[in-house]
């Protein structure tokens, strides 16, 4: 079983690819039920995929890991996929100790690059076409690659990217973020929203509503994401100043 969280579809992506590779399945984190579980036995296998907020695991992923929706079995072969623009800082530590709450050991650990999607903060854009080009076609051999590491149940993997600095970006950077950066009150509809639903869809927490008027309101259950940005149809979705002339991006097209 492959268990993973999306918010603009870069996630979902892999783990579709993935479970094509490995004859496997592809459920949505959001999806599980407390009576999920995956199968016993020496050759089970257990893959996490989700990609990667403020070099760390997304908030929902940390709840969802230390619930009961979650609940790996005896014997079961576990492997983290972290999809990231850049680097993963210590997420993949971040994820073991996670696991290893649960009395379970990671098995092995990867990241792999994908287009960028972070834009609320100074400095962060999307990527331009052609690097969104190059990273998707690489993307592909690349989880061959991590697929047949899996298939041959290689442990004690860790093939990511921590990128410079780690410590500092997942335990010192990243407390602050989720503390200070991931309100959703920010959000805001411009004068351009049509009330089309187009951001409550995309929404993988289902946090936002309509108002009596069609336009979205945040309900306060944000992991921060941004598919709801990214998804407007309409571009008039903003993040209070921070998203002011940033880009936006659709989505990866066609198959990894």
């Amino acid at each position: 079983m492959i268990y993973y969280f999306s918010g603009t579809g870069n996630s979902r992506a892999v783990a579709l690819r993935l479970a094509a590779l490995l004859h496997n399945t592809a459920v949505e984190m959001t999806a599980t039920h407390e009576t999920d579980k995956p199968a016993d036995g020496a050759d089970a296998c257990t893959g996490l995929v989700f990609p990667v907020y403020a070099w760390g695991p997304p908030l929902f992923v940390e709840k969802w890991l230390r619930s009961d929706a979650f609940r790996p079995a005896s014997g079961n072969y576990v492997y983290v996929v972290c999809t990231c623009g850049d680097d993963v800082g210590r997420t993949d530590r971040l994820t073991a100790s996670l696991l290893q709450s649960k009395g379970c050991r990671l098995s092995a650990a990867f990241s792999i690059a994908m287009p960028n999607t972070y834009v609320a903060l100074p400095g962060f854009d999307v990527d331009d076409e052609a690097t969104v080009r190059h990273k998707l076609e690489a993307a592909g051999p690349r989880l061959e690659r991590v697929a047949t590491a899996i298939r041959r149940r290689e442990r004690n993997v860790c093939d990511v990217k921590p990128g410079a600095f780690p410590w500092i970006k997942s335990h010192v950077l990243r407390p602050f973020f989720n503390r200070v950066l991931t309100d959703d009150a920010r959000f805001r509809a411009g004068a351009g929203c049509v009330g089309c639903g187009a951001c409550a869809k995309a929404c993988p927490m289902g946090n936002i509503r309509p108002d009596a008027e069609g336009r979205p309101t945040w309900q306060h259950r944000c992991t921060m994401c941004l598919a709801c940005y990214h998804a407007c149809p309409q571009s008039c979705i903003g993040y209070g100043p921070f998203t002011r002339g940033k880009g936006r991006y659709p989505g990866p097209a066609g198959a990894l």
